[in-house]
């Protein structure tokens, strides 16, 4: 008698433990890290119009640094950011952030932009002169980025940032790597189903 009701015992506790992982609620997935704080920027988007941190505000968004003459990282983080585009709601937005300024004005900026079938709604492509592109780099996003100087090309960080809606860095990502992204767009998806993006 007592031998069976132990197996009896033994066998609802083994239904029970079975039965409350199948029906045991998803959790969340985990908070991202909060790194730092972008700053203020003013610009101009790839139709000539001004454009500042605040048409971000309350919207997750995506930020590179590009420019549309580099033939090596620039076209792989700009193919990697179209699918960002495409595997992420309307929510999120994209900012691509030139550091060659002077050739890179808003009408070639537009053209590049087709390249990659941008949609203008929410991704932007952003210009201005060449100190307040370096400013926008370095002391905007914290990315290092460098001018042409003599026999050196321009040189800049192949980093895709996700930013939130209050202007907070909250996940730096290989521009280059296929599985980083598909993080980097879960992540954003994730801040976008936020009210506020953050």
């Amino acid at each position: 008698m007592i031998t069976t009701a132990l197996w009896a015992a033994l066998v609802l506790v083994m239904v029970g433990v079975v039965v409350g992982q199948f029906w045991r609620p998803r959790h969340n997935p985990p908070e991202l890290p909060t790194y730092y704080n972008v700053g203020a920027f003013s610009l101009v988007d790839e139709n000539g119009k001004p454009f500042t941190e605040q048409d971000l505000r309350g919207r997750p968004y995506v930020a590179d640094i590009i420019f549309t003459t580099c033939a090596g990282t620039c076209p792989i983080m700009s193919s990697k950011l179209a699918e960002v585009q495409k595997l992420t709601p309307a929510g999120v937005q994209l900012v691509s952030f030139t550091v060659n300024p002077e050739f890179d004005t808003p009408a070639v900026l537009k053209e590049y932009a087709h390249r990659y079938h941008a949609d203008e709604s929410r991704w932007h492509f952003l210009t201005g002169s060449p100190q307040q592109m370096q400013d926008a780099a370095k002391k905007t996003l914290k990315l290092p980025a460098s001018p042409p100087e003599a026999q050196n090309p321009i040189g800049h960080s192949d980093r895709l940032l996700l930013i939130d809606g209050a202007g907070n860095v909250r996940g730096i990502y290989d521009g280059r790597d296929d599985e980083t992204v598909k993080r980097l767009a879960a992540d954003a998806s994730s801040l976008a189903r936020r009210g506020n993006g953050a």
